[in-house]
């Protein structure tokens, strides 16, 4: 029979490493204030009518923040135009947004430690069994010995998720989100482009493309696809040059419908998500209906796609 491992499913559903789901302390509740207009950014004034949720989110199992917590900050408003926006906002002391940079030292290149921190929703498109009162841990299953091998899903085909992926070094730069879904056999992205690939040469010793000094960098300390150049001349780099370890692809088609904004201070990261009510994809996203309520997970990445995560319990958006 299938073993089913109690854990953190937006953990599971980007890395699958086990953890306890959190049991939903703090407020378990988000009101969504309705305002004129869309907020444009995280200082939009719109955003001081909104009332101020705080998510107390649980440390993963078997990871450095397990018995720990982390409070998110959450606030959210629409419009009758159309659009959600969800305020996030938590602390975090270092800004991990390179994700294992390439760096020249003595002759050699070598990708630094570091990942990058995220943010992940998961909401119901098609009623997920017990996730109301569970979270994402119903949809979070092992069913092969090597963890990388599990997977995440819901359990018939009548059940699925919608998530939305914020990444700090690989979708940020692009004022996206990833937007994917949870089916009955594992996690996928919607139709479109905005998936980031390795920049590696094929023996993976050094990077393989550049910053094209032709192209304007669309992302300046980013590598975006269709702005580089292949590195012929190793020699022109010098000791400490850094060059990135990942290509970045322009969103498009429905996995662009979520939109965002972002920015470290002062310790915290403060991040924007932005989606139309209805995104016309009803098959792969959630449709936000305003006279309903909608139960959603969230995780939030410690400079890591591992166990270095806080997860909520499920959390209910309220229209008012």
């Amino acid at each position: 029979t299938m073993k089913r491992i109690i854990a953190a499913a937006l953990i599971a559903a980007l890395s699958a490493t086990p953890a306890v789901w959190a049991t939903g302390k703090g407020d378990t509740q988000v009101p969504v204030k309705k305002v004129s207009t869309d907020p444009s950014d995280i200082s939009s004034p719109e955003w001081a009518s909104a009332k101020e949720a705080t998510l107390v989110n649980d440390g993963a199992a078997g990871g450095p923040f397990e018995k720990k917590t982390l409070e998110v900050k959450v606030k959210a408003v629409y419009t009758k135009s159309g659009n959600l926006s969800v305020l996030l906002s938590w602390p975090d002391a270092d800004k991990s947004d390179s994700k294992e940079a390439w760096k020249l030292a003595n002759s050699a290149w070598k990708r630094d430690k570091g990942d990058e921190d995220k943010a992940a929703f998961n909401w119901e498109i098609k009623r997920i069994k017990n996730f109301a009162t569970k979270g994402c841990v119903v949809v979070c299953h092992s069913e092969a010995k090597n963890h990388d091998d599990w997977k995440y899903h819901s359990e018939t085909a009548t059940e699925r998720g919608d998530m939305w992926v914020w990444k700090a070094a690989t979708t940020s730069p692009l004022i996206h989100a990833e937007d994917g879904y949870v089916d009955d056999d594992s996690r996928k992205g919607d139709a479109g482009t905005g998936k980031a690939k390795k920049n590696e040469t094929s023996d993976k010793t050094k990077p393989k493309f550049m910053q094209d000094p032709a192209k304007k960098a669309s992302a300046p300390g980013s590598l975006v696809d269709g702005e580089t150049a292949e590195i012929k001349d190793y020699k022109k780099f010098k000791s400490g040059d850094v060059v990135p370890s990942w290509m970045l692809s322009q969103f498009s088609g429905s996995m662009a419908d979520v939109k965002t904004t972002a920015k470290h201070q002062n310790g915290r990261w403060t991040v924007m998500f932005q989606r139309k009510l209805e995104s016309g994809d009803k098959e792969n996203d959630v449709t936000f209906d305003t006279r309903r309520d909608y139960t959603f997970g969230l995780a939030v990445f410690n400079n890591s796609s591992k166990h270095n995560s806080y997860n909520s319990g499920p959390t209910k958006l309220i229209f008012d």
